[in-house]
């Protein structure tokens, strides 16, 4: 219970008791003063009428006295008149039952109220003639006692609601401060850095706030340090001193994240540009020309080529250039690198002496799929970009194999793909993540893919159809067929092990998936306890940052997970987190060790590991292909790991 209820309930108990209390005794008066108003009233009538009746001259006129009786008793105000003579006889009585039609019973009951009776001696001339004896009636008194309890019961409601209301607002101010604290004590658990800019009044709360502005000024300071220090040795040891752009290292740590990613980026097209004579270009014409001319190919690469969506360029070494281009064809390539080509052809041109005449210069294009390696990949360009060079100075050559993926045409393929989920034959599979302790492991959870039965029967990878249904735009209903399919399974089957579902830039960024996929997790928490864990790629982190947020805090809201998968820190460092706040990250193997091991000194690096954990977030390393990853990973504190070595991916049954 929070203190603002706490202190409300107190002081409200406290000021019911007063309030209550005066009431109590008010009405206590209030009843001990209409008692004691009865038997002065009896007693004033009996003396008063007794001393009228002493004035009748005849003893035997009792008409007379009946009268004078009758006009008293008929007041209402009595209950019981009785004239008695000297004997005890009755001369004359007038009384009535008590009946109070207008204050209910309970009131009666709870209220006694005890009818008081006077009397008076009545003398004619010097003879004693009788005795009078006067009873108030008590209904007049219960009937002013009601309404005096009402009076005050509305009185007191009346003065307890104002400051009631009084109490809730100044409660409220007071303790506004404190709720700013509790807020920011909650942001600093959830590893958010929340600087209090208005200082309570309150000394305590003064010392208190300012206390944790020190302490949050401190860890965001620390945040800060360590993550330029990351950022700059991510640019050291990933980009390429003299054009920035990325080097090999960082291209054969990136690329095999697009190639086994397992969705679009697994598959596109490549670009190879490669200069022969590069070095004679340095001896003869100096640094200074070689220097324009690497850097205008730098240039011209980021124009023509930076504008393609998730485009990787990367220059290989001195005179090699590479660029991927994922869930891109070769025909949407070839016009930009005529570009590229044509203005490389003149800054040769325009240089002095024979320099255009042994500087060769050859570009390869062909495309690469999921099946690929590495290996493959640069083989294969690397005979591309020497066809071209062979053929002349300035030569653009086009692999020419043949793509299984294409041999439907676009609508082929999104007939094929609708009709595949109207029938079923889009497939669940899984993968197993693992968490290895000295004395345990755990499956932490099984991520989820999509695999295409075909009409043969052969069964197809997620790099095989999801590039086309990306640019069919067909993703975000595999998404919801994923997770309708999930959902279902779930249900029948019942699994102990949590699920990882993977969702797509195209379902992220539209807001009537994110209202789906809300209505959807509040009907499966109704029936279900199994908890679900949900991912999306790095770079969709990166170019969907508010839409991804969105989702992140949604998913905790239904008490799930959240994570960025194959992540990397961007240029621009590593802030874009906070806004996310996700629960843990996947990130490739051979990144992993780059950035958190230190091959000169072979000591660990402790910003990437500081950074990522100082926001809560835990580390998984995927790509895992050998048992001498999980041990040098395990050195480096990561016990949580995914990958062919671990686990293959499986169909799920």
């Amino acid at each position: 219970m929070s203190l603002f209820k706490q202190l409300v309930m107190m002081l409200s108990l406290f000021l019911a008791v007063i309030l209550v209390s005066v009431m109590v005794l008010n009405f206590r008066s209030a009843t001990e003063f209409a008692q004691n108003q009865l038997y002065n009233d009896a007693k004033n009538t009996a003396h008063s009428l007794g001393l009228s009746l002493s004035k009748v001259a005849d003893p035997s006129d009792t008409s007379s006295m009946e009268t004078m009786i009758n006009a008293i008793y008929d007041s209402g105000y009595y209950q019981r008149i009785r004239l008695a003579d000297v004997e005890g006889k009755e001369v004359y009585v007038r009384e009535s039952e008590v009946r109070v039609s207008d204050v209910p019973q309970w009131f009666i009951e709870m209220v006694p109220i005890y009818n008081a009776s006077a009397s008076s001696e009545i003398m004619i001339g010097w003879s004693r003639f009788g005795t009078l004896e006067v009873s108030a009636h008590t209904g007049n008194t219960y009937r002013q006692l009601y309404s005096t309890l009402i009076d005050l019961i509305y009185t007191f409601m009346m003065i307890a609601a104002v400051v009631f209301i009084m109490l809730y607002f100044l409660l409220s101010l007071s303790l506004k401060s404190l709720k700013r604290i509790g807020e920011q004590a909650k942001a600093i658990i959830d590893n958010e850095f929340i600087v209090e800019k208005k200082i309570p009044f309150t000394t305590e709360l003064r010392s208190v706030t300012t206390a944790m502005n020190a302490m949050v000024e401190k860890v965001k300071d620390i945040f800060d340090r360590e993550n330029e220090t990351l950022r700059r040795y991510h640019e050291l040891l990933y980009k390429d001193s003299e054009t920035k752009l990325h080097n090999r290292r960082y291209l054969t740590a990136k690329l095999p994240d697009y190639i086994q990613s397992d969705a679009s980026l697994s598959s596109g097209t490549y670009v190879m540009v490669s200069l022969n004579e590069i070095d004679r270009l340095k001896r003869e014409k100096g640094y200074e020309r070689y220097s324009t001319l690497i850097n205008t190919l730098a240039e011209e690469l980021n124009i023509q080529m930076g504008s393609f969506r998730h485009a990787l360029i990367a220059r290989l070494n001195e005179s090699d250039f590479f660029v991927a281009l994922p869930a891109c064809e070769v025909e949407s390539v070839t016009h930009q690198v005529e570009n590229l080509m044509s203005k490389m052809r003149r800054v040769i041109v325009q240089m002095e002496g024979e320099v255009s005449k042994y500087l060769v210069m050859g570009c390869g294009i062909g495309t690469y799929s999921e099946s690929d390696t590495l290996k493959s990949l640069f083989s294969r360009a690397d005979h591309t970009v020497t066809q071209a060079k062979l053929c002349g100075r300035l030569v653009i050559d086009a692999n020419q194999e043949s793509d299984s993926i294409l041999v439907l045409g676009r609508e082929e393929w999104r007939k094929e793909l609708l009709k595949s989920l109207d029938e079923s034959r889009m497939l669940l599979a899984f993968q197993s993540v693992v968490e290895q302790r000295v004395d345990h492991l755990s499956v932490i959870h099984e991520e989820i893919f999509l695999r295409l039965l075909d009409r043969e029967g052969t069964i197809h990878s997620a790099g095989y159809f999801i590039p086309i249904a990306t640019s069919l735009g067909l993703i975000d209903t595999l998404d919801r067929y994923m997770i309708e399919k999930v959902f279902k399974h779930i249900k029948e089957h019942n699994p102990l092990t949590p699920l990882a579902l993977n969702l797509s830039a195209d379902f992220v960024k539209k807001y009537e998936n994110i209202q789906w996929l809300r209505e959807e997790l509040e009907s499966f928490r109704r029936h279900n306890d199994l908890v679900l864990w949900f991912e999306v790629s790095n770079t969709t982190a990166l170019y969907q940052l508010e839409a991804v947020s969105t989702i992140s805090a949604m998913v905790k809201m239904f008490g799930y997970h959240f994570g960025i998968d194959h992540f990397t820190i961007p240029e621009a460092g590593a802030h874009y987190l906070q806004a996310i706040r996700p629960d843990y990250v996947k990130a490739n193997n051979a990144y992993l060790q780059d950035m958190m091991f230190d091959q000169e000194t072979g000591k660990s690096r402790e910003s990437f590991n500081n950074v990522i954990r100082s926001l809560g977030i835990s580390i998984i390393a995927i790509n895992i292909e050998e048992a001498e990853d999980v041990e040098r990973l395990k050195l480096l504190g990561i016990e949580q790991f995914q990958g062919a070595h671990i686990a293959p991916v499986a169909l799920l049954q």
